[in-house]
């Protein structure tokens, strides 16, 4: 996969890890950035070889500090209207595939906007979140003014939008906007544990339980409900299902096939 402004690693257990890379911008997103992530996330989400993705930043003092300015002063009402953020974070949303954002200082914007796309954020001590556009005059356009008020609520969610109130990476996990908050030489490391973590589970529960979570957000609890017993059934169906359960009762470690 040709990428200009991100780089790709993949080991050998199917852990991947996407970079934002421009550092000398920090990090920030332009056109070709949202492009980019919208191209990947559409690969990824089928690739057989990607098991989890570990989303994170070049350098050691942003993980994406929002758009590129230079690219913003362009842009005209109707530039806008194609949501291209949106529909890149959108991919992240509904990856099949367990995405992890290793916030590695600056989450600005639309990098804060990545972020709350991903399934889990693990962040380092110096990490910050804010979303600064009602200072710009504009407001977050990729998705942050709705998935923010269903991570910590209405009113904090205020408080960042309206506001603009930074977050660091401390308060982040007290709020529930990231999972857990660690030295920074150790965010990586820790997000690897995750992956490995989400590896060990069969695959395709966790691809469906992704599923079924993401529905509850815009769904009554009835439907939800309704959702979680169909899903369960068609669960209770596959190989990965019988095998969990059989080693369980052995007393050894399964060997998910994925289906």
């Amino acid at each position: 996969m040709e990428l200009q402004n991100f780089k790709w690693e993949l080991d050998s257990n199917g852990v991947g890890v996407l970079t934002a890379n421009r550092p000398e911008k920090l990090n920030a997103m332009n056109d070709q950035s949202w492009r980019e992530i919208n191209q990947f996330f559409t690969w990824a989400d089928t690739a057989p070889e990607v098991k989890v993705v570990i989303l994170t930043g070049a350098g050691d003092k942003a993980f994406i500090a929002g758009a590129d300015l230079n690219s913003l002063a362009l842009k005209k009402s109707t530039d806008c209207l194609g949501g291209a953020g949106q529909k890149a974070l959108n991919k992240i949303e509904q990856c099949s595939k367990p995405v992890i954002a290793a916030v590695n200082g600056f989450a600005f914007g639309g990098g804060c906007e990545t972020a709350i796309a991903c399934d889990f954020r693990v962040v380092s001590e110096n990490a910050m979140f804010a979303l600064p556009e009602t200072g710009l005059g504009i407001l977050p356009g990729a998705g942050g003014t709705q998935r923010l008020v269903r991570l910590i609520g209405l009113g904090r969610a205020k408080d960042v939008i309206l506001l603009g109130r930074r977050i660091g990476g401390a308060e982040a996990v007290q709020i529930g906007l990231a999972t857990r908050c660690v030295p920074q030489a150790e965010l990586l490391g820790e997000a690897k544990k995750m992956a490995s973590k989400l590896l060990a589970k069969g695959p395709v529960a966790i691809r469906v339980a992704k599923q079924v979570v993401q529905a509850a957000a815009s769904s009554s609890q009835e439907t939800g409900m309704l959702t979680e017993m169909l899903a369960l059934s068609v669960l209770c169906s596959t190989e990965d299902k019988a095998e969990g359960v059989g080693s369980f009762l052995e007393k050894r470690t399964p060997e998910y096939k994925g289906r």
